[in-house]
């Protein structure tokens, strides 16, 4: 019979989760002196796939990449965004220029898919950014991460029978930006983000393919490095204010003319 886990142990397994869910809460409990918005609007830009089939090159087959986000602003350092987007993927063999490859020259494989990724980040800003008392604040870099889930057809192999299958997996989107408040109601951003996926088949488009996409030298082992695929994600967007509210005045003269 297995032994219970004793309560220090639990505590130490838990201990780097429960450090996360205080400094998140303390980022909800901070003083909000900047206007507490609610701003969305669409994004646009190019996203490509980094795995076996393109191990580190980068804006290499890129796709257009279309959706929309939608920000709330906790205050001028810290904001909540949720993002919807469709990204194309795209890869095929390197060139025909290695040996093990040579023999696959007549048939080489390539893939093009569509997903779809729904995101939740944490933005932090660099500077302060659109602050109701401080003008100047227009502009700011910004580190961005969180969760993400990705949505595609999966094809599978079963009993010698080929299907597709809608599938829902886990992705961790980080990356960085910089916004511009253009007006008091319009903002512009820019931003590039990688997403780490925990699948290794986006690769694996329909069943008629040479070789194994994630074994292409058919050593019958995978590349560690790229055991899950990545893919990025390249844009710009507009933002409008959906939801303002007042900030208040704590210089002690707002309210004096009203005595």
């Amino acid at each position: 019979m297995q032994k219970p886990e004793s309560y220090s142990s639990l505590y130490k397994r838990l201990k780097p989760g429960l450090f996360l869910a205080f400094l998140f809460i303390g980022f909800l409990s901070a003083p909000v002196e900047a206007q507490t918005k609610i701003e969305g609007g669409p994004f646009l830009g190019i996203s490509w796939y980094n795995g076996d089939l393109n191990p580190d090159r980068m804006f290499y087959n890129i796709q257009p990449s279309i959706g929309g986000i939608i920000r709330y602003n906790v205050n001028e350092r810290i904001a909540f965004r949720g993002g919807l987007q469709m990204a194309g993927l795209s890869g095929s063999y390197p060139e025909f220029d290695d040996v093990h490859l040579r023999e696959y020259d007549s048939a080489p494989y390539s893939f093009k898919r569509n997903v779809i990724d729904l995101s939740t980040l944490l933005e932090i800003n660099f500077f302060s950014f659109d602050h109701p008392h401080r003008p100047e604040t227009i502009f700011t870099p910004y580190v961005a991460l969180g969760v993400a889930s990705t949505f595609y057809t999966r094809y599978e192999e079963v009993d010698d029978n080929h299907s597709e299958k809608p599938t829902f997996v886990l992705s961790l989107p980080f990356g960085a930006g910089v916004k511009w408040k253009v007006t008091d109601w319009f903002k512009l951003g820019a931003e590039w983000t990688f997403r780490k996926t925990f699948t290794d088949d986006l690769d694996v488009v329909g069943t008629d393919f040479p070789v194994n996409p994630g074994d292409p030298f058919g050593f019958g082992r995978s590349n560690w490095t790229h055991n899950n695929d990545w893919y990025s994600i390249v844009g710009v967007y507009v933002t409008f204010n959906i939801f303002t509210r007042d900030a208040k005045c704590y210089d002690g003269f707002h309210n004096r003319g009203r005595r």
